[in-house]
């Protein structure tokens, strides 16, 4: 598993290897939906109080949370050059 947070119970994690596009997974007793990062697409079972938590949370640390994914990017962008 990837870096986790806990606020208010509810379970958020991030794969820095994870499938485009950039999106956290979440679990919170019955809820079990990953959200996108920029789009705030959901997929998965979610209420909307859980929905109102993690939408606070990604406002507040969207840039920590594209962290990962920008690294890999970058990972992912050196590798590709190296093997030309």
């Amino acid at each position: 598993m990837g870096s986790i947070f806990i606020i208010q119970g509810i379970l958020i994690y991030i794969y820095a290897f994870d499938h485009n596009p950039p999106h956290i997974h979440v679990r919170s007793g019955t809820d079990n939906f990953s959200i996108t990062i920029q789009d705030r697409v959901i997929e998965g079972k979610a209420r909307s109080k859980s929905v109102k938590i993690i939408n606070d949370f990604i406002d507040e640390h969207e840039a920590e949370l594209m962290e990962p994914m920008e690294q890999r990017v970058q990972n992912e962008t050196c590798f590709n050059f190296a093997e030309s």
